[in-house]
């Protein structure tokens, strides 16, 4: 061994390095180790980490759901109670245009007693036909029934005591007696005012619509025509809801087309609108008017339903036609015509022949010659009829307005007619000749030419009259 020999026969320096390469190798290994040892440490803390967070989150998702579900439920009961209360107070809404859908005259009459009949009359008149609708109307247990009647008390009543209908203070009375008998029908005064009624009912229709406890709205305004864009609006935009119409003066041709639900209940409402009531009995019109069709019960595209009418209370013209002219039309016996009995000559149609400057110039379309001059007392008496007799109506030979505030039932003589004209002629002249310089219609009643201009003022300058303030020779501003 002492030649450096070791053991195996390898030498002692290649046998320590040996060991060394050994050692570093195991050293290698335990640092590795360890590092292994560290980073499972430090990833084990972090999912701890992370697991308490998740841990927290979860708790407080357990809460949130707990917390909602508890609200769910008590949601769920308020809306089980509100869906119970819906259903439990129910009601059914009466709108009623008073301008127009007048009570029945008996009614009136009776004032306040008749008021209070009359309230009672129209409940129990909608809760009898209420009660065959149920299922229909998601209608259980018991309802209420809601009634507005809008109307210009002062102006109605006016017209109504000056054609004898009634007594001063009768309608007021009867009104009284209406809102006094139960509290959920009232009438509602809406003074003077262009359309003050229908503004007010098209804002309650609105509101009633909106609220689902109203299962029903029963109408009293199909007579006028002006409801018509507002139902049609209303029934394209609720088309399930139930609108219903009150029959009672012959429905208006457009509310009439649009085939509306209607009940009829005559005992209550007058057959007959206020321009018929307070304009006296119907009397025979021109052939183009005849009201029979107006008055068949069902002619308006009805469903035949009734509200209790009795047959005791149907109108009739063939009655109304025999019966006496009302106190107003009495004609003074002395009334003549100034001169000897006028006629009117034939309007004359003048056409634009040639050309030029003179041509262009020319008078065309139709030239109107003017009514003669009537006595004063006549002029008078067509002034002062109430209401107005209607122009077209006797001017013309047809009125189409539905309906007319002006009255169809005078019996007018040919020289009534003609004063009627030599007023109107005197009194407006005619647009379309102001404006265009012509006028085409040859049944044109208006005034074609003023009749205050002297001769010596239609030949000089532009033939207007003295007067500045003419509504014939002025322009219009």
């Amino acid at each position: 061994m002492s030649n450096g020999i070791g053991v195996h026969g390898i030498s002692n320096s290649a046998l320590l390095k040996t060991y060394k390469d050994r050692f570093e190798a195991l050293s290698e290994t335990e640092r590795q180790k360890d590092e292994l040892i560290v980073d499972l440490l430090q990833q084990n803390e972090r999912l701890t980490h992370l697991l308490e967070r998740i841990e927290d989150d979860l708790e407080r998702e357990k809460s949130y759901a707990r917390s909602s579900q508890k609200e769910i439920r008590d949601l769920k009961a308020q809306n089980g109670d509100a869906e119970e209360k819906l259903m439990s107070y129910p009601y059914i809404q009466v709108l009623i245009d008073g301008d127009g859908m007048l009570f029945h005259l008996d009614l009136l009459k009776k004032k306040k007693d008749g008021g209070s009949e009359a309230a009672e009359l129209l409940l129990q008149d909608v809760r009898e036909l209420t009660r065959t609708k149920r299922d229909e109307l998601c209608i259980k247990g018991d309802f209420e029934i809601r009634a507005l009647v809008f109307a210009n008390l002062d102006g109605l009543s006016k017209a109504l005591v000056k054609s004898n209908v009634l007594k001063p203070g009768d309608l007021q009375q009867f009104f009284t007696g209406f809102t006094q008998r139960l509290e959920h029908v009232n009438f509602i005064d809406v003074g003077y005012g262009k359309e003050m009624a229908d503004s007010k009912i098209r804002g309650e229709f609105l509101f009633h619509l909106k609220d689902p406890r109203c299962r029903l709205i029963l109408f009293g305004g199909g007579h006028d025509n002006g409801y018509a864009p507002f139902l049609k609006t209303c029934t394209a935009t609720n088309p399930n809801y139930p609108i219903w119409l009150l029959e009672g003066p012959p429905m208006a041709r457009e509310i009439s087309s649009m085939n509306l639900p209607s009940r009829s209940c005559y005992t209550i409402f007058s057959r007959e609108s206020q321009n018929e009531i307070t304009s006296g009995s119907p009397v025979s019109s021109p052939a183009l008017l005849t009201p029979t069709a107006s008055l068949n019960g069902h002619a308006n595209g009805t469903n035949g339903g009734t509200f209790g009418g009795s047959d005791s209370t149907k109108f009739s013209y063939a009655s109304a036609a025999v019966a006496p002219a009302p106190p107003t039309l009495i004609r003074p016996v002395s009334i003549q015509y100034n001169s000897s009995s006028p006629v009117m000559e034939t309007a004359k149609t003048i056409t634009i022949g040639g050309s030029g400057a003179a041509s262009a110039n020319a008078p065309r379309g139709i030239q109107h010659s003017m009514v003669p001059s009537a006595d004063a007392e006549r002029v008078n008496y067509i002034k002062n009829l109430s209401p107005r007799a209607c122009n077209n109506f006797y001017l013309r030979g047809a009125c189409y307005n539905q309906p007319c505030p002006y009255s169809h039932k005078y019996k007018l003589s040919n020289e009534d007619v003609k004063t009627l004209k030599y007023i109107i002629e005197r009194s407006k002249p005619c647009q379309q000749l102001k404006k265009r310089g012509f006028c085409e219609d040859e049944k044109c009643y208006y005034g074609h030419q003023c009749p205050f201009r002297t001769n010596a003022e239609a030949a000089q300058g532009d033939g207007r009259c003295s007067n500045y303030y003419c509504r014939f020779c002025q322009e219009d501003e």
